[in-house]
């Protein structure tokens, strides 16, 4: 079921330089609540501006966008989807649309913006003609895989690590 959502809530595309800075914070944010499930994971601020620039680059190429979730002229949170990723080698025939980055500011969750976010991913990968979405989750992260399936995702496959 999908939580009630605010009419406050505008998604608009990402505009560069001017959205930057939020979108760095939203980036910390998520990277925060990642780390709670795998403290490996590099210390966000160390990181952003090298991860963003990254994203940005491989979302330019997938014919990608960034959409950002706004609220009372303030950004509460993104997703980074990459369009047109080429199939791998060993996977179905046909490129795939990717989320790489979801997050909505702790206080605004549980109001209907994450699904809005993805809602809005799905409606621009089917305008491009893809038929598959994929997402990568933390295996630990429950919450998030509950979110993921009561938007009609399933569990796909799971990468295994070993610490030496």
């Amino acid at each position: 079921m999908t939580p009630a959502v605010s009419p406050a809530i505008h998604i608009r595309r990402y505009e560069h330089p001017a959205d930057y800075a939020s979108l760095r914070l939203c980036f910390i944010e998520l990277q925060r609540w990642e780390r709670q499930f795998e403290p490996s994971l590099p210390d966000p601020e160390q990181v952003a501006d090298d991860y963003l620039a990254d994203m940005l680059s491989r979302c330019e190429a997938t014919s990608g966008h960034v959409l950002l979730a706004q609220c009372a002229g303030a950004i509460v949170g993104f997703v980074c989807l990459m369009t047109k990723v080429p199939r791998e080698l060993d996977d179905s025939l046909e490129p795939y649309a990717y989320i790489s980055d979801l997050v909505v500011a702790s206080d605004h969750r549980e109001r209907g913006v994450g699904h809005r976010l993805v809602a809005e991913a799905e409606t621009l990968a089917r305008a491009a003609g893809i038929r598959r979405l994929k997402v990568g989750v933390l295996v630990a992260n429950k919450q998030t895989h509950r979110f993921y399936h009561g938007r009609g995702f399933r569990d796909y496959t799971v990468q295994l690590i070993k610490n030496l």
